[in-house]
């Protein structure tokens, strides 16, 4: 009896902190994999970027992100912007802010070192 009260405790504190989030986008030549070791939440949020130029990591690349949620009735736009720092091997660190759930539009702004410009685009919810 004790045991089974061990683990469903243990599934409890898993649940609650949550799990860890990924999502993929990709443009041309160029993937992209977006991830954060944590749930996402209502608030500041660690991501990283890790970036693939024709399955080799792009490293030197300039890297911005915009997370946005347009205006609606009652609610105006919102928006999270910053620089993404390189970490090596094709992986860039930012945060963004995240006001409020539902569903925001997620772009990633890439220069290369060659001077190419790149958009890509996915989305998160909360």
């Amino acid at each position: 009896m004790k045991f089974k009260l061990i683990l469903t405790s243990m599934l409890f504190a898993s649940l609650a902190f949550g799990a860890a989030w990924e999502q993929s986008t990709s443009v041309q030549n160029i993937k992209a994999v977006v991830s954060s070791d944590k749930a996402l939440i209502v608030g500041s949020n660690p991501v990283m970027i890790t970036l693939n130029q024709q399955n080799m990591p792009l490293d030197n690349a300039g890297v911005e992100v915009k997370a946005f949620m347009p205006a609606m009735p009652g609610m105006p736009a919102m928006e999270s912007k910053g620089k993404a720092v390189a970490q090596g091997h094709g992986v860039y660190k930012t945060s963004v802010n995240l006001d409020t759930g539902g569903t925001w539009q997620f772009h990633i702004f890439v220069t290369t070192k060659e001077g190419k410009k790149y958009r890509l685009k996915t989305s998160l919810s909360l």
